[in-house]
């Protein structure tokens, strides 16, 4: 148990880290700091927007997460209950198995997306193709290295 206390207090350096990154790109972005490249007042404004909205749920899942971490380091019970929860083998297979069918579909939409922009935009139709690939090459090394790991 002391090694998954280990964990999550490695876990709570990475929450703590990137929730700081993160309330500083948003603080940036928003004084006009990071702006976009060659683009116009409406998607500045646009990207900003974006950007900020972004960043503030990302950072609040990692305050979140280390809130719920720092509870469990607490309370012995607690650290039980999530390691117990963390560890559950079902809920790993069933994870796995939902991951494999997610990106297969990804793929599949991913390829009519390309057919049908290519109708419309030549850029978007490009995009959508590369996507595609890395994916591909993402999942193939995937299977190649968890073939060899298992």
């Amino acid at each position: 148990m002391e090694e998954y206390r280990n964990k999550l207090k490695i876990q709570n350096v990475f929450f703590s880290v990137c929730s700081a990154v993160l309330i500083a790109v948003q603080i940036l972005a928003y004084s006009g700091v990071i702006d976009p490249v060659n683009s116009g007042k409406s998607w500045a404004d646009f990207w900003h927007g974006f950007i900020a909205g972004v960043a503030l749920g990302v950072t609040a899942i990692m305050i979140l997460g280390l809130i719920k971490n720092l509870i469990a380091l607490k309370n012995n019970k607690q650290l039980k209950k999530l390691y117990v929860k963390e560890n559950d083998e079902r809920k790993k297979e069933i994870c796995t198995k939902g991951k494999s069918a997610g990106a297969s579909a990804y793929l599949c939409c991913m390829l009519a997306a390309a057919i049908i922009c290519g109708y419309f935009n030549v850029i978007v139709c490009i995009t959508c193709i590369i996507c595609t690939f890395v994916q591909s090459l993402f999942m193939i090394g995937g299977k190649l290295y968890y073939n060899r790991k298992l």
